[in-house]
């Protein structure tokens, strides 16, 4: 994926962050094992985000809330794989 798709990609993320409340069973189930894969992701999705802008200066002039995790991209990519 290109940084620009991960960039929208996250913008989508954070809007669904203000529904998660309503989602079904199934709906949070999908929801999860998305988290998951962007979890396991975040390497490389840092990588290509990289490239092509600076994502601690987007989160601070668009004051991403902390709550929404997957705009931390660099802090994700440092931590330890997530075991499956």
């Amino acid at each position: 994926m290109s940084g620009f798709e991960i960039l929208e990609m996250l913008d989508i993320r954070s809007r669904m962050a203000a529904c998660e409340n309503d989602l079904n069973d199934e709906q949070r189930a999908r929801l999860e094992a998305a988290d998951d894969r962007l979890l396991r992701s975040a390497p490389a999705f840092f990588q290509s985000v990289a490239a092509i802008a600076d994502l601690p200066e987007m989160r601070r002039r668009s004051r991403t809330p902390c709550s929404h995790w997957w705009w931390y991209l660099e802090r994700l990519a440092e931590r330890e794989p997530v075991q499956t």
